[in-house]
């Protein structure tokens, strides 16, 4: 479903995520676990194509379709996005219910720890 090569990125020239790789099977899910500034919502930010976050190097596709050089909301189409830690409460209604009425086979990545 997603996956990353050898991804480089640099943000006012400066190298925030070195050599990445990852790779997500349909039907899985992963976290993203680590201390603050190791560059988990950095590379969240990357994948949707956020333009302050510059690729130098590296490919990212998700389903089968190269996404590195397409623009964000191009991705959202796809089915990427993003759901917070901590989204609007909603009387009665879990974050779940929410993100699982709107996603249908599309994929959320959760930023963890910002």
């Amino acid at each position: 479903m997603l996956k990353i090569e050898d991804l480089w990125v640099t943000i006012n020239s400066k190298e925030i995520l070195k050599g990445i790789n990852l790779h997500i099977p349909t039907g899985e899910a992963h976290v993203l676990f680590g201390k603050n500034g190791s560059g988990k919502s950095s590379l969240l930010m990357t994948l949707m194509g956020f333009s302050r976050y510059t690729l130098k190097q590296g490919k990212i596709l998700f389903l089968g379709r190269d996404i590195t050089n397409l623009p964000t909301y191009e991705r959202a189409r796809l089915g990427l996005g993003l759901a917070f830690q901590r989204p609007p409460t909603i009387r009665g209604v879990r974050t779940r219910d929410i993100l699982t009425a709107c996603a249908g086979q599309r994929l959320y990545l959760d930023l963890a720890g910002c």
